[in-house]
């Protein structure tokens, strides 16, 4: 008997070892990375497909027991190395960050370029003067909606990348919302095709004011919105 007992000390230790749990800790070092990166809950859903609520419950050190393919997942929104999560949940051992060389970043495809509020302003009220002044010249009218639609697009592309930028900077205060839904939406936007469409809700989804009609669509817009933090915070590091 005596004999055996190193072998039981040593399955002991092994069976103590795979039960061993940490979930506060790594509740702990999965919100503070979330927020380092920037990332809402419903981001981390729609880049990896963790429910918000499952993401709830790990960041409250609640999730006692969690499924194999949530802590890759886990390394993989939050930029940690292979089996970071999984040491944090096991062995309390703080993640290893991925370097940033290593990680892919996503490419723009919208190319940002310095241009003033005034041109774009400028540009829907020469849209507003032509309207007038063709009135109801049924010659003129293909060319007075052309020419609306285009500075529409326009002063829609600055709103959104502002707000983007605003949102990211962590500027974007509630008072700017209203003013922007009220300097753009007043105009009754137009959206002839379903692209144009889909840019007004984003436009919406960024200032938190999307329909509930189209609230099957947020997934989607959080994608985008994640898509472009990690474009930004690219972008960021170059310039520094």
């Amino acid at each position: 008997m005596w004999v055996q007992q190193p072998v039981l000390r040593a399955l002991l230790h092994r069976v103590e070892a795979m039960t061993t749990r940490h979930p506060e800790y790594l509740g702990q070092v999965v919100q503070a990375r979330r927020e380092e990166l920037g990332l809402s809950k419903q981001a981390v859903h729609a880049a990896v497909g963790l429910n918000p609520r499952t993401i709830d419950k790990i960041e409250s050190g609640q999730a006692g027991r969690i499924r194999n393919d949530t802590l890759p997942r886990l390394d993989t929104v939050l930029q940690w190395k292979d089996g970071s999560a999984l040491d944090a949940f096991t062995k309390h051992l703080p993640p290893r960050v991925t370097a940033a060389a290593d990680v892919p970043q996503p490419t723009s495809k919208v190319l940002y370029i310095p241009i003033p509020a005034n041109l774009f302003q400028d540009t829907v009220a020469m849209a507003q003067r032509v309207t007038e002044v063709a009135g109801d010249d049924e010659r003129l009218a293909p060319l007075v909606e052309g020419m609306n639609t285009i500075a529409d697009r326009m002063l829609r592309a600055w709103t959104i990348a502002d707000i983007e930028h605003q949102r990211f900077d962590g500027t974007l205060s509630a008072a700017t919302i209203e003013m922007l839904l009220g300097h753009y939406l007043r105009r009754a936007p137009q959206a002839p095709t379903a692209d144009d469409h889909t840019e007004l809700l984003y436009l919406r989804w960024l200032l938190e004011r999307l329909p509930e009609s189209e609230s099957e669509r947020a997934e989607e817009f959080a994608q985008r919105w994640s898509q472009m933090q990690q474009t930004l915070s690219a972008t960021r590091r170059i310039n520094r």
